[in-house]
């Protein structure tokens, strides 16, 4: 199922969001009906928290259905909001905006070039996949300009068909490229998704909802 919305009066809901299977990470001061719509639209479970005081939930985490990799900006108090026996990493990298710098699904972990080796490692273990380093072309915020599920992949329109059939071997899933809210290459910060739905930016326009759909399987 896909939802049209925004969070905080900004279409940018990946952002504020981060989901996977089970579980959405969403802001405490979140309007209600946000948790509703995540809830109904992609049927998983709201954990309310915030990270380092921040409602940048989407940009400062990472999750999977193995676990969750968090900014090194996260506290004790705030990590107490995730489930028991949950796994989880917090990075003492300088790139602690983890979700714009990290593509991950239960295969693969696509990262930013300038992760140290032992932030590879722990995202690696965390997560339970292969860790690969790369960028789309210039952009080296995968996390951000790229999302990618159990089920559908999107990246930024600059890569070639080559590059990526690559990548979904490496994720284990078909894809394509494709834009969010109205042109934007950040379809990571435009949409919220997993395999049974996808909470998708309100500028975006028809035919970006469409491609993305398709694109995601669902």
């Amino acid at each position: 199922m896909i939802q049209v919305t925004r969070i905080f009066n900004s279409p940018f809901v990946g952002v504020y969001l981060r989901t996977w299977e089970e579980y959405t990470l969403v802001p405490r001061s979140a309007d209600r009906d946000i948790k509703k719509i995540v809830s109904h639209y992609l049927g998983t479970e709201p954990l309310e928290m915030t990270i380092g005081s921040s409602n940048l939930l989407g940009s400062l985490s990472v999750m999977n259905s193995n676990g969750v990799i968090l900014s090194n900006i996260v506290s004790d108090e705030e990590l107490r909001a995730l489930p028991r026996g949950m796994n989880v990493a917090v990075l003492s990298d300088n790139l602690n905006a983890v979700g714009n710098n990290i593509l991950a699904n239960d295969k693969a972990a696509l990262i930013h070039e300038d992760f140290s080796s032992e932030s590879e490692r722990k995202i690696g273990d965390v997560l339970g996949v292969e860790v690969i380093r790369g960028r789309f072309r210039e952009v080296k915020t995968v996390g951000s300009s790229g999302l990618v599920t159990s089920s559908g992949m999107v990246i930024p329109p600059n890569m070639t068909d080559e590059e990526i059939e690559e990548l979904g071997r490496m994720f284990g899933v078909k894809g394509r490229v494709g834009t969010a809210n109205f042109g934007s290459i950040y379809v990571g910060a435009s949409v919220v998704s997993n395999s049974k739905g996808a909470l998708i930016g309100e500028d975006s326009t028809t035919v970006e909802i469409s491609n993305l759909e398709e694109a995601l399987n669902l």
